[in-house]
């Protein structure tokens, strides 16, 4: 079900206060830079990692930011999947890659550090280039700290959990096809895009989760994850009726791409 706004919610009574999760140490650190005062609640939590909603300093000028921990020992599979490390290479030294192929505890530790640090610095690109995810704040350790999608009453829901009028689905099928087109146009492909990484949220829809996300120009499976990206995300909208071809609408862009039109 769509998240609607609730006007007039004061959010220090919508969501409890848990301060103790400030025993995070990156949470902490986020406090003792003077950019949250405080946490209400986890969001979600997984395996690889939780968010937490918290209190936003008065300096950020904003009531609410979001604080992504990803776990310590969290083993994403495209930390070691070839289709997703290739191009990464360039800025690595040769014994840091051979520790993460080998997957050696401090390959490990150096493949975790690498996630963290590539969310932020893709979701950087992503929002000085114009397209729709949450901003990012701030890094600490194993912790980014970004904008928080939603209101008082709650976290935007996934796109997967909405219920859309026909002609909603059209028009935001659109979008999401131009906000892919936006991320290509700096060379980045997610690789990972389905209803349950995108938020949406008063009729906006915000890409998350973008670790994995290849670079189009050193990665040779990035149109093939360019496709399976758009399949889905048609696969979606098709039970509203729209219809479009993945193969088609993914062959132009990259088509465009190539040829320095986008």
């Amino acid at each position: 079900m769509h998240h609607a706004t609730q006007r007039g919610v004061d959010p220090t009574d919508a969501l409890p206060a848990h301060d103790e999760a400030l025993g995070v140490p990156e949470l902490d650190s986020f406090a003792d830079r003077g950019l949250i005062t405080g946490v209400y609640a986890p969001l979600t939590s997984g395996k690889e990692a939780t968010v937490y909603c918290c209190r936003a300093h008065p300096s950020t000028r904003r009531r609410f930011l979001a604080a992504k921990v990803y776990r310590e020992h969290a083993e994403r599979s495209y930390k070691w999947n070839p289709t997703y490390f290739e191009g990464r290479e360039r800025v690595l030294k040769p014994q840091v890659i051979r520790a993460i192929r080998a997957r050696s505890a401090f390959g490990k530790e150096a493949a975790a550090g690498l996630w963290v640090d590539a969310e932020y610095a893709n979701l950087a690109a992503c929002h000085r280039a114009s397209v729709s995810v949450p901003e990012p704040m701030a890094l600490a350790g194993r912790a980014l700290l970004m904008q928080y999608i939603g209101n008082g009453a709650g976290p935007a829901p996934l796109l997967c959990g909405v219920h859309l009028k026909p002609q909603e689905a059209a028009l935001l099928y659109e979008r999401i096809v131009r906000e892919i087109e936006r991320m290509l146009s700096i060379h980045q492909v997610h690789g990972d895009l389905s209803p349950y990484n995108i938020l949406y949220w008063r009729g906006t829809p915000y890409i998350i989760d973008v670790p994995q996300a290849v670079d189009a120009r050193f990665n040779h499976a990035a149109f093939e994850l360019l496709h399976r990206d758009i399949e889905r995300v048609c696969a979606f909208f098709a039970q509203y009726g729209v219809r479009d071809d993945p193969a088609d609408t993914a062959g132009d862009l990259w088509h465009r791409y190539q040829r320095a039109e986008i």
